[in-house]
Order: structure tokens, then sequence, then C-alpha cells
């Protein structure tokens, strides 16, 4: 048997008495990926909870793809840096020092209050 008019998959349970319809629209996406691209080529669709059918993606999956060129990674020095990736270096320390800046106390020139001069009228 052809793909083409292959059955959908289980649906949840409101969707049940649309499943004509939402095989009707599988059915006319399949078609327009045979006539876009060709018989065998994976495409992914996905029904949302209305029952409408989307196309996903078309070709290879997008895990499978290679990654652009262009592309942009953190470098290993910065995913170290923010605890991304563990230390190679069997000397370094994993403790890490946390800075509190709100037990420090003030110098007593800021602390102490002053009367300000009154604005001009």
């Amino acid at each position: 048997m052809d793909t083409l008019f292959a059955p959908v998959g289980p649906l949840k349970p409101h969707l049940e008495p649309y499943r004509v319809w939402i095989w009707l629209q599988t059915v006319a996406l399949r078609l327009y990926v045979r006539a876009l691209k060709g018989r065998d080529v994976p495409f992914m669709t996905v029904i949302d909870h209305r029952g409408t059918v989307y196309l996903q993606w078309i070709g290879d999956a997008p895990h499978e793809r290679e990654p652009h060129p262009l592309d942009f990674t953190w470098s290993k020095a910065f995913r170290l840096a923010i605890g991304d990736l563990d230390s190679a270096h069997p000397g370094e320390s994993q403790d890490r020092v946390q800075i509190d800046a709100g037990n420090q106390t003030r110098p007593r020139q800021f602390s102490q209050g002053c009367a300000l001069p009154r604005p001009d009228p």
C-alpha cells in the first residue's frame, strides 16, 4: 500500500470525531511534499489541539543536519568560566568564592546624615 493514504496515528479523545478531516489534511500535505520535493523525501507533520495539521520540517531531520558553518558557539574557556564544563586540570579546586556585597559596612562619612542646603526658590 502506498504511504500517501496511510491512516493517522492515535489521536487525543476530543479529536476522534474529526479523524476523517485530520486524515484529509494529512493526505493533502503528503501530496504537497511529493509535488514539491519528490516521493522519498522525509518530512514531519504535527497536529495541534484543534485538529489542524502543520508541516514541521521537510528533508533532513533537524537533529541529523550538519551545523551551519557560521553558527556561533561559546568558547571552551567561557563555558568553563560559567560552570557549564568541568575542569580537566587535576589540581584546580571546585570551590567557588561567592561575593556578598550586603555584609560590607559603608565608610563612616557616607553612613552619617548631613543637612543639605535648601533649594533655590
